[in-house]
């Protein structure tokens, strides 16, 4: 009789005992209110997470005439201004014409009328993803996908169209006055969502998947211009979704002082929790994705560190599929496990102009660092985009 198929999963574990009962209680009255439970006395449910102060700012208001699909932030402070990109789209999501927009601010409140950085190409069945924006010396790079082809999809999932038959490559926006832009091709067949940076060693790092798998980019050193080494992460794909899925490169990292790198994988299976790969030499050989119990509600994340040292991990965070309604923030003092956590946004949001793959909630976070504040960038409802920004010393 043959031996049967066993699959032992290795596992991470990244919450304090403390932090995972607040994020299971939490869990659970959540699904009581949903469910209409009412607690005997009467009460509202507990909050289990603390809400940090916060201010927040409307970047560009979706409408009809602008394009009622606005999504995927990225931001960056370059020449003394703050710079947004995101997607723009008439209606649905990933639809041809799709195109990356940017805007400009010198004080974070007040917009400049948002400008395109790359076209899409709707009678040629071409469209934009936004991946993100940095400043290096004198030029501005933006950091998108660009998708052709591709029927409508066929299966239930996170694309509104048919991954098959969809060609992708990713490649740079570059300008010297952020006005004019020049398009430079980096990789075929590949995705990538977060802006590269910097690690211990000087090298710049960002994720991606190619061909389902994930992988990272690993530049030679600091300069984003030149051609980065496309890095495997170890993925044993014919375990189909026991051991994760991750079609879209949508991850983000941080380095700790021992010089591990923790990277966070949006997971596209059923198990409601972020998968997280380590690195030990700077991003050149990494663990496979390992089941955290850090949940996620299956939407793009952002992981970083704050100036005052310690770490952070903002997501939706919470095990109901697409229930992107709390954007939270995790804290962690040694990037190996978090204690704290809370929400920046938890507050009922509504789709106003419906369409493909419409999600209502404050998604797809895009943090930026600076001294004394941390700048968080998202879209409400894949409609709005706006950022908040929050004091480190009320986390």
């Amino acid at each position: 009789m043959p031996a049967p198929d066993i699959y032992t999963e290795t596992r991470i574990s990244m919450l304090t005992p403390e932090l995972r009962q607040r994020v299971r209680d939490n869990l659970v009255t959540s699904q009581f209110t949903k469910a209409g439970c009412t607690r005997p006395d009467g009460k509202d449910w507990p909050a289990w997470f603390d809400r940090a102060p916060i201010r927040r700012i409307r970047v560009a208001t979706g409408s009809r005439a602008f394009g009622t699909y606005n999504h995927q932030a990225g931001v960056c402070r370059w020449r003394g201004e703050y710079w947004y990109v995101f997607s723009n789209g008439r209606v649905d999501e990933e639809a041809p014409g799709q195109r990356t927009l940017i805007t400009r601010s010198a004080d974070l409140a007040n917009w400049s009328r948002p400008a395109c950085v790359a076209p899409g190409d709707a009678s040629g069945r071409m469209w934009r993803n936004t991946g993100g924006i940095m400043g290096y010396d004198d030029r501005l790079i933006a950091f998108v996908q660009t998708k052709t082809g591709g029927g409508e999809a066929r299966r239930p999932g996170m694309s509104a169209r048919d991954e098959s038959r969809t060609t992708c490559s990713v490649g740079l926006f570059v300008s010297g006055d952020g006005k004019s832009w020049t398009e430079r091709d980096v990789a075929g067949d590949c995705y990538w969502f977060e802006t590269p940076r910097l690690t211990r060693e000087g090298r710049l790092l960002c994720a991606g998947s190619r061909q389902g798998h994930p992988i990272v980019f690993l530049w030679p050193g600091a300069n984003p211009l030149d051609r980065p080494e496309v890095v495997e992460i170890p993925f044993d794909g014919s375990r189909g979704m026991d051991s994760g899925r991750f079609p879209y490169g949508e991850a983000s990292w941080y380095e700790t002082d021992e010089g591990a790198i923790f990277m966070f994988h949006r997971n596209e299976t059923d198990e409601m929790r972020l998968r997280v790969a380590v690195s030990q030499d700077g991003g050149r050989s990494w663990t496979p994705p390992m089941l955290s119990n850090i949940p996620d509600s299956k939407s793009r994340v952002s992981a970083g560190r704050l100036a005052d040292g310690r770490f952070f991990l903002i997501n939706n965070a919470i095990a109901d599929l697409l229930n992107r309604v709390p954007l939270m923030i995790s804290i962690s003092k040694d990037g190996v496990k978090f204690e704290r956590q809370h929400f920046l946004i938890n507050e009922p949001a509504a789709i106003a102009f419906p369409g493909a793959l419409k999600a209502h909630g404050h998604q797809y976070p895009c943090a930026l660092v600076e001294q004394d504040r941390l700048i968080v960038a998202y879209s409400v409802n894949k409609e709005h985009m706006e950022l908040l920004t929050v004091d480190p010393s009320d986390l």
